[in-house]
């Protein structure tokens, strides 16, 4: 093992170690949270006793401008027990309100860390098998930042039938998700390797997390990884020609982001049918595409478009974040989105608070609703140049609202865009991406793999059932033990 997959074996224990403890942190926010918010209730009732009632305010003005004794317009005071029974059903309130969250805290943390040993040991295989396995290059940095590193899983073997142009195979792009702050490219290993065993290329892609970056970053790392595998995955014997690109939870809501924020960057700078930045680099005579496009998310940059990707397909994803933050906040979890959504230019504290008008600008689904995509000219544009959409979700899903998905998937269609939506009863957040392997299952690559082709289909469909499988009833268990 050399130094880079000692470091890539470190950080997967310590981001496996940063989940675990996830639920104690949120807890401990939620604790400072109350606190301070009951600190700020008790101000504002300090002021608002402070000012005078109804009954002073009109009796200052029918004095018209007579000398008033002070004394007298002072509030009288309240009665004896009033003060204590209102601060007693006050920290009574508060205790019961921390009491409550502290226990949803320590049951997720139980629930979580007996899932995490449940399956410790089939876990380990796909660690064994990410880490010493020769089909897989790791570490592949493609970009400036710290985290911008790919996987590239290749092909046990490049049959013809399943060889595009020169022999070249199909190729999957994955980022995957861990609540914008666990991410990490190898969650996608176990998906990955069974892709690999059916002829396709797979290139697992990291992103900056919060709270070292934001999700404007974050989508800018996607597209800078978009930049390197249109430009060299070539070379490892993938076809740019036959891509498809998929993400689950929050790399699902980074990828829809950019999709639509780039197709809008292209429909604007779209001239006589090609970018016009293609049509100014070549007039002089420079090749390289460099082009900001101002009020986008993302840069419309490299020599690729969004209408050269088969398919876009979104596990589990998270389409609309206030629905997620009102989610939270019905479970007593303290909502950090406003600071995820933080961009540098405006300031972390500005942004957060915004409120809800950042969480909009940066929710897939509201941005459908922007003035641009009802503009008839750019939306319709923008639409036209976007692949085929499949949003796969679970109703059992309790940490991205099923309604928002759905919600997605009618006003991407009401845009025209091409849009199908697979809402499978059952299915929890985690299912498709654990439980369903771990069963035999194939739903995440039966989801990708028909727009890469008939032979790549079959060729799945050739395949044993996926490994390692522990006994069904321990899997039926964990996943009912999973909290998210």
């Amino acid at each position: 093992m050399d130094l880079a997959e000692v470091k890539d074996f470190v950080f997967a224990i310590s981001a496996g170690g940063l989940f675990l403890v996830y639920p104690l942190v949120l807890l401990i926010w939620i604790l400072v949270d109350f606190r301070t918010a009951s600190q700020g209730r008790e101000a504002q009732d300090s002021v608002s006793s402070s000012k005078p009632s109804s009954p002073c305010r009109r009796r200052c003005s029918s004095t018209k401008g007579k000398a008033v004794d002070d004394e007298k317009l002072k509030p009288k005071p309240r009665r004896g027990l009033e003060d204590p029974l209102v601060s007693l059903r006050h920290y009574i309130s508060l205790a019961v309100a921390v009491v409550s969250g502290a226990a949803v805290g320590v049951v997720s943390v139980i629930r979580l860390l007996t899932y995490s040993t449940i399956l410790a040991p089939w876990f380990v295989q796909i660690g064994y098998k990410y880490c010493y396995s020769p089909r897989i290059h790791h570490g592949v940095r493609y970009g400036p930042n710290s985290r911008n590193y790919l996987d590239i899983y290749l092909p046990a073997e490049r049959p013809a039938p399943l060889g595009g142009k020169d022999g070249k195979v199909p190729v999957v792009v994955i980022a995957m998700g861990g609540a914008w702050i666990i991410g990490y490219r190898a969650w996608c290993s176990q998906l990955a390797l069974r892709l690999a065993e059916a002829g396709i290329l797979v290139v697992g892609v990291d992103y900056r997390n919060f709270p070292f970056a934001h999700v404007h970053d974050m989508v800018e790392d996607l597209e800078t990884a978009l930049d390197w595998i249109f430009a060299n995955i070539g070379s490892y014997g993938g076809d740019v020609g036959n891509m498809g690109l998929m993400g689950q939870s929050a790399g699902a809501h980074l990828e829809a982001l950019l999709l639509l924020e780039r197709a809008l960057a292209e429909a604007r700078m779209e001239k006589d049918g090609r970018p016009a930045c293609q049509a100014k680099d070549e007039a002089q005579g420079n090749g390289e595409q460099r082009r900001t496009c101002l009020g986008s998310l993302c840069k419309v940059r490299g020599d690729w478009s969004v209408r050269d990707l088969k398919v876009w397909v979104g596990v589990s994803g998270v389409y609309d974040l206030v629905a997620l933050e009102d989610l939270m906040r019905s479970r007593g979890i303290v909502s950090w989105l406003p600071r995820l959504c933080a961009t540098s230019s405006s300031g972390a504290g500005n942004e957060a608070a915004a409120g809800s008008a950042i969480l909009t600008r940066h929710s897939p689904q509201q941005l459908l609703e922007s003035a641009e995509w009802s503009s008839s000219l750019i939306g319709d544009r923008a639409a036209a140049l976007l692949p085929p959409m499949m949003i796969f979700h679970g109703e059992a899903d309790n940490s991205a609202p099923p309604a928002a998905a759905a919600s997605f998937a009618e006003k991407l269609r009401g845009r025209g865009i091409a849009a199908r939506l697979d809402m499978r009863p059952g299915v929890t957040h985690s299912g498709p991406i654990v439980e369903d392997p771990f069963r035999g299952g194939d739903m995440q690559a039966e989801l990708v793999v028909p727009f890469l082709g008939e032979e790549a289909r079959q060729r799945l469909a050739a395949l044993p059932l996926p490994r390692p499988r522990p006994p069904a009833p321990l899997v039926a268990f964990a996943e009912y033990l999973m909290p998210f």
